[in-house]
């Protein structure tokens, strides 16, 4: 939902050197700008699912990065439906934005993009990129887990919580969960295939993770921001931080 505190899901991380975005809702750019990070360093970005709250800005910022110098090529995972939509965006509803660049930089759009099936997503000799499918009714979700081989982050994308979550966040140090909506609405978040802060302790204690980071929270919680860490802290003997808009943490 519209929230003037909140842009849209969007989180970045940054591994062995190189910075890895997993989802693109309106705001991300200048998002990524105002948290001090130059964009045309992503090297990879992840979606986790298409609808159009964690997809929005894709094309805004592939193209301005493009227009800002970026010289190497753009990767994009995600799952069923991603390569379509990118060869979309770029081929029907904007094939201006090739032509513009190669008028400026006698260059075009290098984007490849990929859907990603299989459990690992990307390899490289300092750290992966685990998925899993997760639960979001007819959206085909995926959560994903990046690891050296000292820390390990996974990020939810938008699911109710299920087995398949809970395996792929396995002793991870950092979860970041989507917790939509309060304990009361948990009828809603079930009908919206979202998920609920008492919910979210339960699947942290059974994941064994370190440490949560509740994300994707929707303006029923505001208000209740201490009722909602309380509910999951019942479950869950790990630490818990509620985000917020250019939160960085350290892992």
């Amino acid at each position: 939902m519209p929230d003037p505190d909140r842009s849209s899901p969007g989180q970045l991380v940054e591994v062995n050197g190189e910075l890895l975005l997993i989802d693109c809702g309106p705001g991300t750019g200048t998002r990524l700008m105002k948290a001090g990070f130059d964009p045309t360093r992503v090297s990879r970005i992840f979606l986790t699912h298409l609808h159009i709250d964690h997809t929005l800005d894709f094309a805004s910022l592939v193209f301005g990065n493009y227009l800002l110098g970026k010289k190497d090529r753009t990767y994009l995972y995600g799952p069923p439906g991603t390569l379509d939509f990118c060869a979309l965006l770029f081929e029907k509803l904007y094939p201006y934005a090739p032509e513009i660049v190669r008028l400026i930089r006698k260059e075009g759009l290098d984007i490849a993009a990929f859907d990603a099936t299989d459990r690992v997503v990307y390899e490289t000799e300092g750290y992966r990129v685990l998925m899993a499918q997760v639960e979001h009714g007819r959206a085909i979700t995926n959560a994903y887990r990046i690891e050296n081989s000292q820390r390990s982050v996974v990020i939810s994308g938008d699911t109710r919580p299920c087995k398949s979550l809970i395996e792929l966040a396995k002793g991870a140090d950092l979860l970041i969960q989507e917790c939509s909506f309060p304990d009361d609405m948990e009828e809603m978040a079930r009908i919206t295939n979202h998920s609920v802060p008492s919910e979210v302790g339960e699947l942290a204690h059974q994941a064994g993770v370190r440490t949560v980071v509740l994300t994707h929270l929707f303006p029923q919680l505001k208000g209740k921001e201490k009722e909602t860490v309380q509910s999951v802290k019942d479950g869950f003997e790990g630490e818990v931080i509620l985000s917020s808009d250019l939160l960085e943490l350290s892992v």
